[in-house]
């Protein structure tokens, strides 16, 4: 369970975790008696033309062997009609596994107070909110539209949620956290546990050092903030140097505790029975073959292909995922639900295998978290065969080779294992191919004076490419040519398309959108002076300056934009050179990494026709504070030049000689209008390692 107080203009949010099954009506009655009064308000004048006045935001939390509860309240005052919007009272909380109890929903109006609750009650307007998303998680919302609210008004609301987790036991896990921004008023954040209930509690370093007070058989952690400026964070810092103001609490002793507990659930989950289906599928994968690498694709095709995803979280199902017989029965389930299934097959197919919890939010910082389940919001399976690991994720599509695989977006992992566990780093992989692909053949023999003949390619990778073919296959074939059309005029705005088309590439994962057409290059100057083009595609952006303000960490590492990788080709065939001239070109050969991307590029001009292959590749998620250093001080350095081929006198072209590359040709002898560019093995990449940034190679 994590809990955040804080008052917005929109609406107040109650939230929890999974428990006991409990009600699916909002419960009206006094707070808890271990609950303590408000916290007093604060003097510090209002800002003028402010919204509102937060008068206290308090967040109480209690631990019991018995259950958990999450006390709320807020006290603010309405100064303008903007802060009305507070009127709009609403609470969410799981029907399968939490109570919700509204102790008091007040209108204060100079020496009137207004019980809003003896002629109002909430209301149970929705149900499964993320429906749409495919998502059935029991969660409830109830609203209440405060009847009267006026500007000048105070309205009080306060509310506590009970819960007990069935699933992992009497284990508590959380945390609370007062919003980093800056807003006058008072904010507290309480926790109470009884002696002999072990727990470990940690809070971000913002807050100072705090002590527990012992005193009536518990323990009691309080921390307040009156008036608070908004926390200071760092610029483009990963989110684990950016958490303020958070007490994180847990009931698991270690990493191996959180994974012991979800073990038996998947090993369960897993088990099929003796006349399961699921068998009898996985007796046919191995009736086709006997290498586990197909064996494994296969498995993972039938999961991707015949499950529909579908979250379920109800009845305690954050944790618990539905067994492997009944989602291949119902034909739907969630990443607990596919996993499960997927590792029954791998097991029936003699696949060592085993669950692997993570988050897909890349879950930064998760090794300097305390051990909890909270930090993870995904499961998938992790197989090892010949020695190798590979990810396979159910809940993706078109997965169809190992090799191909994309890498994990987790920095940390869990294995649900017994035995010997715990927390594992997960290596960035750099991606082995791009994700985009444009390649643009520009025919201009004809002259500059005559349109030239265009075909371009681009190929696509990714999640979002099942996405995009599954819609253009929807298409009539008159729709998906005029969308094609549409999209190529918008990429190359100078040409008109002629003839489009798209295919996808199934063993590569890969979609390729292809269009010829005829437009304008963009020559300059003229047969008196000579003619340029500028190349498509050739050229480098500089990478932005690293800089923050100075009262932020200025030792913080930086974000990159990882696993971002991009590919040019451009392929020009020029007319014949005027008199007593020569074409040549400006691409001078790239091949460097500066700020955790690796650029490269290289031309060549042979037998009338210059061709350009450049890439931009992320190879790491975040840099360090120096190596930003390094890289603003390489700025100067950085060739941002645009690419061009242009005439020039024939006599100096011939006495400069031919141009270097900055490695093998990317062409090479081959024709590149025969070059697959959805093939792994296309030319988009160094052929060798490039240098650091600090090496003499790079600096030049």
């Amino acid at each position: 369970m994590y809990q955040r107080i804080g008052v917005s203009v929109v609406a107040i949010l109650l939230a929890a975790g999974s428990a006991q099954a409990a009600s699916k009506q909002v419960q009206y009655g006094p707070p808890p008696a271990w609950v303590v009064p408000a916290p007093k308000t604060t003097e510090a004048p209002t800002p003028e033309g402010a919204p509102m006045r937060v008068v206290y935001n308090d967040l109480q939390t209690r631990l019991g062997r018995d259950g958990d509860e999450m006390y709320i309240a807020y006290r603010v005052k309405l100064l303008t009609p903007e802060a009305l919007m507070l009127g709009n009272t609403r609470a969410t909380w799981n029907a399968g596994s939490d109570d919700i109890f509204v102790h008091a929903l007040k209108i204060y109006r100079g020496d009137r107070v207004i019980d809003v609750l003896a002629d109002n009650k909430f209301q149970v307007l929705q149900r499964e909110n993320n429906l749409d998303y495919a998502m059935l998680d029991g969660q409830m919302t109830a609203v209440l539209q405060t009847p009267g609210l006026q500007v000048g008004d105070e309205i009080v609301f306060a509310a506590t949620i009970r819960r007990k987790d069935p699933t992992l036991g009497d284990r508590s896990y959380g945390a609370i956290q007062i919003p980093p921004t800056g807003q006058l008023g008072a904010y507290r954040m309480r926790l109470v546990w009884p002696d002999g209930r072990p727990v470990q509690w940690r809070a971000t370093p913002d807050l100072g050092t705090l002590s527990p007070v012992a005193s009536d058989d518990r323990n009691e952690l309080t921390y307040e903030l009156r008036d608070p400026k908004s926390a200071i964070v760092a610029d483009g810092a990963p989110s684990r140097v950016n958490l303020r103001r958070t007490i994180e609490y847990s009931g698991f002793t270690s990493w191996a505790d959180v994974s012991h507990h979800v073990q038996p659930l998947f090993d369960g989950g897993a088990t099929l029975a003796p006349n399961s289906p699921v068998r009898e599928e996985a007796r046919k994968i191995a009736q086709q073959t006997g290498d586990p690498t197909a064996r494994a694709e296969a498995a993972l095709r039938l999961v991707q292909d015949r499950i529909r995803y579908v979250y379920v979280g109800l009845d305690g199902g954050n944790f618990r995922p539905a067994t492997a017989d009944e989602t291949w029965s119902r034909r739907f389930g969630d990443c607990k639900a596919k996993t499960v299934l997927l590792i029954a097959l791998l097991r029936e197919l003699g696949v060592s295998a085993e669950p692997v919890l993570g988050n897909t939010a890349g879950g930064d910082g998760t090794n300097e978290r305390l051990p909890s389940p909270t930090v993870f919001n995904h499961v998938l399976v992790k197989a090892t065969i010949g020695g190798r690991a590979y990810w396979l994720d159910g809940t993706r599509m078109g997965d169809r080779g190992l090799a191909t695989l994309p890498p994990p977006p987790f920095r940390w992992a869990l294995p649900v294992r017994s035995g010997t566990v715990d927390l594992e780093p997960v290596a960035a992989e750099p991606p082995a191919v791009p994700q985009l692909v444009e390649v643009i053949a520009i025919d201009a023999s004809r002259g500059p004076s005559v349109p030239a003949r265009f075909k371009a390619q681009q190929v696509m990778r990714g999640d979002a490419v099942v996405n995009l073919r599954t819609t253009l296959a929807g298409l009539s074939p008159d729709d998906a040519e005029r969308q094609e059309k549409a999209y190529w005029r918008q990429q190359l705005d100078q040409v008109e398309p002629d003839t489009v088309t798209w295919r996808y590439d199934e063993a590569q994962g890969a979609l390729i959108l292809a269009m010829e057409g005829e437009g304008k290059p963009g020559w300059e100057g003229d047969a008196a002076d000579g003619q340029s083009l500028d190349i498509y595609g050739a050229g480098f952006s500089p990478p932005g300056e690293y800089k923050r303000p100075k009262e932020q960490d200025q030792a913080a590492p930086w974000l990159t934009e990882y696993p971002r990788y991009r590919c040019w080709a451009t392929t020009i065939r020029l007319p014949p050179a005027g008199p007593k001239r020569a074409w040549t070109y400006r691409a001078e050969p790239v091949n460097r990494r500066l700020g955790g991307v690796a650029y490269w590029r290289e031309a060549e001009l042979r037998d009338g026709v210059v061709r350009t292959v450049m890439s931009r590749r992320v190879y790491t998620p975040e840099i360090t504070a120096a190596e930003a250093k390094a890289t603003n001080d390489a700025l100067p350095t950085f060739d941002n030049n645009i690419s061009i081929v242009f005439e020039a006198p024939a006599r100096l072209v011939k006495a400069a000689g031919p141009k270097p590359v900055a490695g093998a040709p990317a062409f090479g002898v081959k024709d590149p209008d025969v070059i697959d560019w959805s093939s792994p093995d296309a030319p988009c990449a160094a052929p060798a390692e490039p240098p650091s940034p600090s090496s003499p190679k790079a600096a030049k």
